[in-house]
């Protein structure tokens, strides 16, 4: 009986000593090598004793100061290397430890239009273009053995890739493009440039009066053309067709029979009906038209088809 007692006094003053010493601090970072701007989470791994908990986590830290247990989101705009202590105390004293938190500044970098004149170099602000002109986009600003990148419309699977990385030429349909530089720390800044692409200052639509789709490969569909599309090829549907964004194209017979339909620019007619050929004849054709611009229109006439 005498011996449980003695080990059962040696086990409470045991306890009470664990939970009455100085406390010792102690905390984790979420991380310690950040960007200007970021944000960090703190937690607090003081033993268990502690009573009151007081953070510094330097000037231009924000916040600055904290009294609580958890602080939760540091956040740093300034680089710099910042020391953050925590000191950890109880009726038996205190205890204090410090860690360290590197914030990288981010890179300098400005996109520009430019252009060169009598070999002297100029910078252009945001800019016009009528479609087909190209735009010289030059960036400026990439940190030493960082890297540059362009993004359309700041699509980042759209990156585009230039072989010196600091310019290129585009020739839009997009009306925007990002420029983004990274340093080593994979710390960021980007600027934007914005092209509007305009186009001609009269949009013509108008269809042929008459076809031959004999197979020679001259003039072998019935189909819109434009001013737009340069080379009147049709390549690329709604981007160079005729910068029409929906259409309804029909043919009819001289019975009214509608022999041929689309709502695809890029698509003509070859001059069957039911998969066989319309003998030569003359044919009416109805177009009905919206362009990007917003302005509908319609246009009505014949078309002669030969063979």
């Amino acid at each position: 009986m005498k011996v449980f007692i003695i080990l059962f006094l040696t086990f409470v003053n045991t306890m009470v000593w664990s939970q009455s010493g100085v406390p010792t601090a102690d905390f984790s970072l979420s991380e310690s090598n950040i960007c200007s701007g970021e944000c960090i989470e703190i937690l607090n791994t003081s033993t268990s004793n502690s009573q009151t908990w007081i953070w510094d986590f330097g000037t231009g830290a924000n916040p600055s100061s904290y009294q609580g247990q958890n602080p939760g989101l540091v956040c740093f705009s300034n680089p710099g290397t910042y020391t953050i202590t925590l000191t950890a105390s109880n009726a038996f004293g205190s205890n204090s430890t410090s860690q360290t938190v590197t914030v990288t500044a981010n890179p300098s970098v400005n996109g520009t239009i430019s252009d060169t004149l009598g070999g002297v170099y100029v910078e252009i602000p945001d800019t016009t273009i009528y479609m087909y002109q190209n735009a010289y986009l030059w960036g400026s600003g990439i940190p030493s053995g960082g890297t540059m990148a362009w993004y359309p419309s700041g699509v980042e699977s759209n990156q585009i890739q230039v072989a010196n990385g600091d310019s290129l030429t585009v020739n839009p349909f997009y009306t925007t493009y990002y420029v983004v530089a990274y340093n080593l720390n994979g710390c960021f800044s980007y600027d934007t440039v914005l092209v509007n692409v305009r186009f001609n200052d009269s949009i013509r639509v108008a269809v042929p009066n008459s076809f031959s789709p004999n197979n020679d490969g001259k003039n072998d569909f019935l189909r819109i053309l434009t001013n737009v599309d340069e080379d009147n090829n049709f390549s690329n549907g709604f981007k160079e067709g005729g910068a029409i964004a929906e259409l309804d194209f029909k043919v009819y017979n001289s019975y009214g029979i509608l022999v041929f339909r689309t709502s695809d620019p890029d698509e003509g007619w070859d001059g069957t009906f039911k998969g066989k050929n319309e003998n030569p004849a003359t044919f009416v054709y109805v177009v009905d038209y919206k362009l990007i611009s917003g302005i509908s229109q319609s246009i009505k006439g014949n078309v002669t088809l030969y063979r």
